[in-house]
């Protein structure tokens, strides 16, 4: 095979690679894969007395194609059909001398179906009509599946039509698609597969951004655990797609939501004549199926089918703004009487006080400044002569005004309550072909094209007049493209072979309406890399240092992925005896380029500097003089910035499996399944080598590139970069002159899985299985692509900062450097638009704590999940079964967040040195230049969990599923899907519901109270503790009942026509799940002083001093008793306080050190790890009823009609926040609104169906 194209030349590789791997092998088949969905029926032929009955003549037709396939039983009597599209069969069984036996059964997505069939003595003319020959246990293998059939997917009420949102009905799941944790395992462990084809986000571990259309999807398989060598992940999803039949069939909907029917919420605090944003939602679409048929040319009627869905969605919804505050009118035109400090309240009728009672700012003109004084004289009544500067004008005429007459500077009254527009569109579409040329080969072809487009038309971050601009606006295009091309080949009655060759592509543009437009120039703004796209300003009032309040005009940032998986898997099954043997290859390319945000259009800010007043005896600004809005009205910026980043990142990575399965029927009852997988990933690779990494940081300010490219030589950096990193300090080196790995990742090539499954069948309705099983998973490329993007030198910010003008008495040298903006009368040059930011010339760089992203490259495991469960089944009366399972997991060599070059506490180091430490805290740091996050495969996870399932397929008019699980959750790391998973030594205490996540970065052992000598693992098993993402417990139950009513039912069976349309033909379809609280910890910046939890029917409830709203006591936090008023029930004295006590005896948040001097220094308490219990109590629960009603209208025998209404939280139950982390004190006038737990909300549909 020779590669010729260019484009195509990694998945040839790939290709070339699995023909030689099975050439070797000596195959003269190539194999394929089972996540295609496919399913397989199996069993044993015996005779009335139990004897294996060998040659019978198997034959399974699909009902719904009219496409048989037929084997015959072997020496041992048994037969398999493998590789069986889902969907309704008919098998038989003929034997000469023996009467056929034959029955229905119903082929599920990823089923392992076991039929045994018992043959009487007689004429073969005779046939036996065996009813429900599938039973509802799984009898022959260790594997925990759970199917969601058309119906549930049709049927269930779903809050917006995702499938995604059916996994979570599933035991073990959780957390919904975009990041699902299966069985306490880390997000990026569960695969999800479309045909066969993978529907992974790489970059975040979850599904593709715009899922698979749902009624594209017939029906879907999760494996939870057990799965064999065949699969990649731990977890999976099989998701099958629907195919055209003998009949055209097909289907048209809608469904609206419209908010004016939605419930209020609980204690809602605001305003009665507030206003909700509306709210309109409408969802159609349609599918249409056959067979092929061209008038006079081509009858496809068993051969050849086709079908076509499309479906989308028009949200249409209004959004609060971000800032409700905006400039008034008379301040755009200078007039900044208005101008106060919310934070210093005085007596209205004192002295130096305004009317609103508080301190006024007084506003100075920096071209008065005195050169020897520094003084300036005040503007009149902070009037602001005009002309107003470009940049001001333009933002002027851009900006809303007020709604109300509030003081835009008294931060705590919004002056803008408005809202903007915020749509999404989405469409899918699918076209799908099923070729069956003969009962031996068959053909499937599938493309899939999902869109969609969101944009926030104002409010974010800025409050536009309207969206022209693309100021204050937020922009999401996501476009995905599925294509799986499948072939399935019968060589013989024993041997089968399919083929699977599938493409994903995913791309994704976060950004503004306004990416396209040269806004920095038309705003009189530095544009030195002609960047389009709305550029970042804020106007600092009162303090620049801690620039609150503030005014700004700010989008989005600009993000791209374009994520490409090529793949290619085979399967061969062979039959030999009593084995069913498996075994093949699989090859995927991926190719991902991810431009991460870049601010390259520009970040700047107005700083209340050059028109404050200089204090020559507090040697700075005079307090309350100054306004950032006043110098944006002068056009004298404080800070002007644009960053070089690398742009693009262009990740490549191959990946190679091969793999063997054994399912062996040792006995009637005994099923034992052994397989071994190997996994290989290529190491990562950046095509164009733009990927660095510290070398020895806790010795050298130094990075490492690939290979033999120097830093220097690696394409688009520019030559002041290079130079300003130079000039700090930075040196470099490649990776092949230090011993390093050539891509920066070393290559592991000894990944093996092996699998083990066993099942036994006690009786007829008893079955006991279980499974072992290794998984080498790979992790979400967020974790490694957002945090490297800062490494030096591939990052730089070039600015224009004024307070680094040396144009000031005494030059850099003397006491004045550092305070241009103060202290002299502003330059030409200082003013827009003339103000630039160069580019060319080397910039003078922050010398303590620069960001970077550290790892081992010599070090660098692949992240393996180990799963076992066992399992006890029982088949009960009404076709219900029953699961028992004990599950656990446990993960290892994941990716572990780890301190390193960390700043020593103060603590630490006053106690160590009997010194008090430097102001510049970088300077606690061994290399003072690195300001470090490492990274690397040390962490791990357990988890052991319960579950007890009852379950029945939907039949007689019925379905159900309820289930609950005991979950038992640790771990050292959960950063979650789409993160860079940064957090901090004390993270990993917050609520899950909140974003919080198990985990924490490994603590140096300077980073620990009185620095102690621990090892690594030692350190490691500080950050080991409860997932807080994961209930301990929870219930969910889902069902589809037909009601009993109406003529052929149970009552009413005989009534009249006109009387059945109105009792007839009713359907309630119903969702409920409940979760305990989740594990939450104490605010580490506290210690706790004693136990802290308070059971249940001992927590009191209060209100606060000045308040209303109501407050439980959930835990025994922090707070001070004289606020609290009006307690019902005992309130528990706190049992967490801060630290202390510092040198005045005080508990204060300080920790007292003896200095050699024999003074007493003040520690904060901070930098270090605290050492106090960590994630230590449950936060509330919550529990949630989603509730369906239809009513169906049979128009024709095959033209139904279905109208619905569905109640989302059909209850309207609140559920409570979870408590404040400090003071332990629960708002109960606050409830979730988010993650499936707001208002009542009522949609309607309409639906026809033939």
């Amino acid at each position: 095979m020779k590669c010729t194209q260019v484009s195509l030349r990694g998945i040839c590789d790939v290709v070339c690679f699995g023909l030689i791997a099975l050439i070797g092998l000596g195959l003269t088949v190539l194999p394929a894969v089972a996540q295609t969905g496919t399913g397989t029926v199996s069993g044993a032929v015996r005779d009335s007395a139990g004897a294996y009955v060998s040659g019978a003549k198997v034959t399974i037709t699909n009902t719904e194609t009219g496409i048989s396939r037929q084997t015959v039983s072997s020496q041992d009597g048994l037969y398999s059909f493998p590789a069986l599209p889902i969907g309704a069969y008919r098998l038989t069984v003929e034997k000469e001398g023996f009467e056929t036996w034959g029955g229905p059964l119903r082929l599920d997505v990823g089923q392992s179906v076991t039929v045994n069939a018992t043959l009487r003595i007689g004429s073969v003319k005779t046939v036996v009509e065996v009813k429900d020959i599938t039973a509802p246990i799984e009898t022959t293998s260790g594997v925990i599946g759970d199917v969601r059939e058309s119906s549930q997917i049709r049927d269930l009420p779903l809050s917006g039509r995702d499938v995604g949102l059916l996994f979570g009905l599933t035991a073990g799941v959780e957390s919904g698609a975009g990041g699902a944790r299966v069985n306490g395992m880390k997000v990026g462990s569960l695969d999800i597969n479309l045909d066969g084809v993978t529907q992974v986000d790489r970059f975040g571990g979850g599904i593709v951004r715009v899922r698979p259309g749902i009624e594209t999807v017939q029906e879907f398989r999760i494996e939870t655990v057990g799965s064999d060598a065949s699969f990649a992940q731990p977890a999976t999803v099989i998701m099958a797609t629907r195919s055209g039949t003998n009949q055209l069939h097909g289907a048209v909907y809608e469904y609206n939501r419209d908010n004016t029917v939605v419930a209020p919420t609980r204690l809602r605090s605001d305003p009665v004549n507030v206003q909700v944003p509306h709210l309109i939602r409408n969802e159609f679409g349609g599918y249409v199926g056959g067979p092929v048929v061209i008038p006079h040319l081509y009858r496809g009627r068993d051969k050849t089918f086709w079908l076509f869905d499309y479906e989308g969605l028009r949200d249409h919804e209004r959004s609060d703004p971000l800032f409700p505050f905006v400039p008034t009118a008379a301040m755009w035109n200078g007039d900044l009487s208005n101008a106060i400090d919310p934070g210093v309240p005085c007596n209205p009728a004192g002295p130096n006080c305004t009317p609103s009672g508080y301190a006024p700012i007084i506003i100075y003109d920096p071209k008065t400044t005195d050169p020897n004084t520094f003084q300036r004289q005040p503007f009149p009544n902070n009037q602001i002569p005009g002309p107003l500067n470009q940049t001001a004008g333009a933002l002027k005429s851009l900006t809303a005004l007020p709604t109300n007459n509030n003081n835009p500077f008294n931060f705590n009254t919004p002056n803008f309550t408005s809202t903007y527009p915020d749509i999404t569109r989405t469409n899918t579409y699918s076209v799908k072909v099923d070729q069956n040329f003969n009962d031996r080969n068959r053909l499937l072809v599938r493309y899939t094209k999902s869109w969609l487009n969101s944009a926030l038309e104002g409010g974010y971050y800025a409050n536009p007049i309207d969206t022209s601009s693309g100021m204050g606006t937020s922009a999401k295009d996501y476009y995905i493209h599925n294509v799986a091309v499948n072939y399935t080949r019968t060589i013989s009655t024993t041997w089968l072979n399919e083929l699977l060759v599938g493409v994903s592509r995913s791309a994704v543009h976060y950004g503004t309406s306004a990416d396209s437009t040269d806004w920095p120039s038309k705003l009189g703004l530095p544009n030195p890399f002609n960047a389009t796209g709305w550029p970042t300003m804020y106007t600092c009032e009162v303090s620049s240092s801690t620039c609150n309040p503030f005014f700004g005009w700010d989008s989005d940032n600009a993000h791209n992925q374009n994520l490409t998986s090529e793949t290619i898997d085979d399967n061969v099954t062979w039959n030999r005896g009593k084995h069913t043997i498996q075994f093949g290859f699989k090859g995927r390319r991926e190719q991902n380029n991810v431009r991460e945000n870049q601010q390259a259009q520009g970040s700047h800010e107005w700083d209340p500097a050059y028109t404050t007043n200089w204090s020559n005896a507090s040697f700075g600004p005079t307090p309350d003089t100054g306004s950032g809005f006043a110098e944006l009205l002068l056009g004298l910026p404080d800070y002007l910035s644009n960053q070089y980043n690398r742009g693009y990142f262009y990740f490549r990575q191959t990946q190679v499996a091969l793999y063997v399965n054994d399912r062996l029927r040792l006995t009637p009852k005994l099923t034992l399944n052994l397989g071994l997988r190997w996994d290989y990933w290529t190491p990562y690779t950046e095509a164009r080598h733009r990927l660095v990494v510290p070398y020895n940081p806790e010795s050298t300010f130094e990075v490492i590139s690939p290979g033999n490219v120097s830093v220097d030589q690696i394409p688009g950096i520019p030559p002041a970069v290079l130079t300003s990193w130079a000039n700090l300090g930075l040196t470099w080196a490649t990776a092949n002159s230090v011993g390093y790995p050539s891509n920066l990742f070393r290559s592991i090539p000894h990944d093996f899985g092996p699998r083990l499954g066993v099942a036994y069948q006690i009786n007829r309705n008893t079955v006991v299985r279980g499974s072992y099983g290794v998984y080498y998973v790979g992790m979400p490329l967020s974790l490694i692509l957002q945090s490297t993007r800062n490494n030096p030198p591939l990052n730089l910010r070039f600015s224009n900062n004024p307070f680094n003008n040396p144009s000031v008495p005494g030059g850099t040298t003397g006491p004045y450097y550092g305070n241009y903006p103060y202290i002299v009368s502003p330059a030409s040059a200082d003013y827009l638009p003339t103000a630039t930011v160069d580019i060319n010339t080397p910039q003078g760089l922050n010398p303590f704590g620069n960001a970077a992203t550290y790892w081992d490259p010599r070090a660098w495991n692949d992240e393996h999940q180990q799963t076992w469960n066992v399992t006890v089944e029982h088949e009960l009366p009404a076709q219900i079964g029953l699961r028992l399972s004990y599950i656990g997991t446990y993960g290892g060599n994941l990716e572990q967040q780890f301190s390193i070059n960390p700043r020593e506490p103060k603590y630490n180091y006053a106690k160590r040195t009997g010194l008090k430490p430097s102001g510049q805290a970088d300077l606690l740091r061994a290399v003072p230049q690195w300001g470090l996050f490492g990274l690397n495969h040390t962490g791990y996870s357990h988890d052991h969990s319960a579950q007890v399932e009852l379950r029945r397929k939907f039949s007689n008019g019925m379905s159900f599923q309820w289930f609950y699980t005991y979950v038992r959750a640790l771990t050292t790391t959960d950063p979650g899907g789409f993160s860079d998973g940064n957090t901090t030594v004390n993270g990993g205490g917050g609520n899950g519901r909140l974003g919080g996540s198990g985990g924490a970065t490994v603590p140096e052992n300077i980073e620990l109270l009185d620095e102690p000598n621990l090892s690594y693992d030692q350190r490691l098993r500080l950050v080991y503790f409860n997932n807080t993402t994961i209930p301990p417990h929870r219930m969910t139950f889902n069902g589809i009942y037909d009601l009993p009513f109406g003529r052929g039912k149970r009552f009413g069976r005989n009534v009249s026509s006109p009387l059945d349309l109105v009792i007839g033909r009713w359907q309630l379809a119903a969702i409920g799940t409940w979760n305990s609280g989740l594990w939450m910890g104490v605010n580490p910046s506290y210690v706790q002083t004693g136990g802290i939890r308070i059971s249940a029917d001992r927590r009191a409830t209060l209100n606060l001093a000045g308040g209303t709203e109501l407050y439980r006591q959930w835990f025994a936090g922090n707070f001070n008793p004289a606020t609290v008023t009006t307690v019902s029930g005992t309130l528990v004295a706190p049992a967490v306080r801060p630290a202390g006590p510092d040198c005045n005896g005080d508990f204060v948040g300080n920790l007292a050190v003896m200095l050699s001097d024999a003074s007493c220094y003040n520690a904060p308490f901070s930098g270090f790890y605290n050492p106090n219990p960590r994630v230590n109590f449950i936060g509330p629960g919550a529990w949630n009823d989603d509730l369906s009603i239809y009513k169906h209208f049979k128009v024709k025998e095959r033209f139904d009609v279905r109208f619905a209404a569905d109640f989302f939280n059909a209850f309207n139950h609140p559920n409570d926040i979870p408590p404040d982390t400090v003071s332990g004190f629960q708002n109960l006038a606050r409830q979730l609104t988010s993650g499936g737990y707001g208002p009542r909300v009522i949609q309607f549909s309409l639906r026809a169906e033939f």
